[in-house]
């Protein structure tokens, strides 16, 4: 891609390229792929794919190689302040039904189902105001 994003990204790897640094540029849009699909298969104890994700597309050898590398700079057009498109950033999500079925440590299960009644509904209703504002930009 030869426009801002892609230029800089460009840049960036021909500046570790100068230090020594094996790059490659993937572009993103010419893969197939679903990206996360929450399965969380990749955190289930004991399970088939823990520690990797369980979706096989066209990102998965890229997930290898990202896995394998030392380092890596992601790069999105930024349009009016923020990444691509208009987003709605949602932290501190319960995840889990059963959270002893999964490496989870980091997280407080109790506090988690907490968060999701007290904090999720005003986060939805903060992401069906912004398809309404998206809706009614785009004149629909």
């Amino acid at each position: 891609m030869e426009w801002n994003t892609g230029i800089l990204l460009k840049k960036a790897l021909e500046g570790a390229a100068s230090q020594g640094a094996e790059t490659e540029f993937i572009h993103l849009y010419d893969l197939n792929y679903k990206g996360c699909t929450s399965c969380f298969a990749c955190k289930m104890k004991d399970g088939k794919s823990y520690g990797k994700c369980a979706v096989r597309d066209e990102l998965t050898p890229i997930l290898r190689k990202i896995e394998e590398s030392d380092g890596i700079i992601l790069g999105s057009p930024v349009y009016f302040g923020t990444a691509s498109a208009e987003t709605l950033i949602v932290t501190d999500t319960y995840q889990f039904d059963d959270y002893s079925k999964y490496v989870a440590e980091l997280f407080d299960a109790d506090e988690k189902a907490k968060r999701r009644k007290e904090v999720f509904p005003t986060d939805c209703q903060k992401a069906f105001e912004m398809g309404a504002r998206i809706a009614q930009q785009s004149n629909i």
